[in-house]
């Protein structure tokens, strides 16, 4: 049974590399579209500039699974199709992967075991959501979403959608009953979650939501949301953050009444190893960061 990873990043140099080393050794081939999409090209970029590149071209590829590609793109469902172009046919299956997703090693070994044995053809996952550093996660909304993230697949198989990521098979194609591994199976009966580092870094967490507020969510999206919930939260006392999390049901960047609450507790999990063994250094990037967007505000 194999798998194929497929990444699509653009200026995604947070937990990039920590997320490479965790999938490399259960993949069967990993496929990055790398580039902005048009929202990013009309800011005046044409590929990444803060470091991503040099993680993905200089990053150890023995066995000669990786392939990249450096392109823009019209959108994600463009870039996601992209790299799908260049699955190999021998695969089994396609794990979508973001640059800042992170799986423990046995969970993935778990995964490919009940892929074996199960034959399922779909698998999501509730993510462990950290928010504005490494010792928060996000509660209710975020907590209880489906993240679709594997999918069987066929030779000709391509991208429907990528919001929420939807794959089509190629007409006449005989493919398996779909069978589902749920996020509250997956959690309940093996402990096995996302753990994603999405809203821990300032700058990552910025550009994201200025991205959603201008071109995928507008009306949707709170007003401001970087200024008066993120940075407000992470620089606040234990009596602003309450504040704000009472103001605005929670810390999402979703207004309050498009989505029930999301609010922060402490994490009292642990980390994947790879992050635990480069905490320190994350830290460190996390609070030049935030020393650096607090100046600018």
């Amino acid at each position: 049974m194999k798998i194929a990873f497929g990444m699509i990043v653009f200026n995604g140099n947070y937990v990039l590399k920590q997320c490479l080393e965790s999938i490399y050794p259960y993949a069967n081939q990993i496929v990055i579209a790398e580039g902005p999409v048009q929202y990013w090209q009309d800011e005046g970029y044409s590929t990444s500039t803060d470091g991503t590149n040099e993680i993905i071209d200089n990053f150890p590829d023995p066995e000669n699974k990786i392939t990249i590609i450096h392109k823009q793109y019209t959108e994600k469902s463009d870039q996601s199709n992209t790299y799908m172009r260049e699955i190999n046919n021998n695969n089994d299956y396609i794990w979508q992967l973001d640059s800042d997703e992170i799986y423990k090693p046995k969970d993935i070994k778990t995964i490919i075991s009940l892929l074996e044995k199960e034959k399922y053809t779909n698998v999501s996952f509730q993510s462990c959501t950290f928010y504005g550093g490494f010792d928060y996660k996000l509660t209710g909304f975020e907590e209880n979403c489906s993240f679709h993230r594997l999918f069987k697949i066929y030779p000709g198989s391509t991208w429907l959608k990528h919001r929420p990521p939807k794959i089509k098979h190629c007409s006449g194609i005989k493919t398996l009953p779909t069978k589902i591994l749920t996020p509250s199976v997956l959690y309940s009966e093996y402990n096995i979650r996302m753990y994603h580092y999405s809203y821990v870094f300032s700058k990552q967490v910025s550009e994201k939501v200025g991205y959603y507020k201008k071109a995928v969510s507008k009306d949707t999206c709170i007003d401001d949301y970087f200024e008066k919930v993120y940075l407000s939260w992470v620089l606040g006392d234990t009596n602003k953050k309450k504040e704000i999390e009472d103001i605005y049901n929670g810390v999402h960047e979703f207004k309050p009444d498009r989505r029930p609450d999301c609010r922060t507790a402490l994490f009292k999990g642990e980390h994947p190893q790879i992050i635990l063994r480069d905490m320190e250094i994350l830290k460190d990037k996390f609070i030049q960061q935030l020393k650096q967007v607090n100046s600018e505000n």
